[in-house]
C-alpha cells in the first residue's frame, strides 16, 4: 500500500470510526461501529484497537451474549464495567459488599445461584434500557 493511501485510511478511520463484525457463542452476527479513538492504522497500513478499543469490543460482547451459566471472573469483571458500575455499586444494586464482588473478579468465589441470577436480571434490565458505551 502506499503512503498517500495509509494516510486516506488513517484520516477515514478517525473521521468515521470503524466497522467491525464479530460472532457471538450462538451463532449470531454483530456488527459495531468502534470509535475512531480507539483505532490506528499500522506500519502495514492495516487498521488496528488500541487497548481501549479491545475493552470496548469485550463490552460489547459482554452485554450481546447470553448470561452464561458459569461466567468466568473475566466476564464478570467486563459485565459490570459494561454496566458502568464499579464493585461497590454493583455490590450494592445485587445485595452483596464490594468485597464478594472483588473475589468474584478475582477467581477466589464463585457467585452463589442467587446472586448469578440477580446479575443476569440485572444485565437484562439494563439492555432493556438501553447503555451507552463511551469507552
Amino acid at each position: 500500500m502506499k503512503k498517500t493511501d495509509s494516510s486516506r485510511a488513517r484520516r477515514e478511520a478517525h473521521v468515521r470510526g470503524v466497522p467491525y463484525t464479530m460472532r457471538l457463542a450462538d451463532g449470531t452476527t454483530l456488527f459495531v461501529e468502534v470509535p475512531a479513538r480507539m483505532a490506528e492504522v499500522d506500519r502495514g497500513g492495516q487498521v488496528a484497537f488500541t487497548s481501549q478499543g479491545v475493552r470496548f469490543l469485550d463490552r460489547v460482547r459482554a452485554l450481546a451474549s447470553r448470561f452464561p451459566s458459569l461466567p468466568s471472573p473475566a466476564f464478570l469483571a467486563t459485565l459490570r464495567e459494561a454496566l458502568g458500575m464499579t464493585q461497590e455499586q454493583l455490590g450494592k444494586t445485587i445485595g452483596r459488599d464490594k468485597l464478594t464482588v472483588s473475589r468474584w473478579e478475582r477467581g477466589t468465589l464463585r457467585p452463589s445461584p442467587e446472586a448469578l441470577a440477580r446479575l443476569e436480571a440485572l444485565a437484562r434490565r439494563c439492555k432493556r434500557a438501553g447503555i451507552r458505551l463511551n469507552g
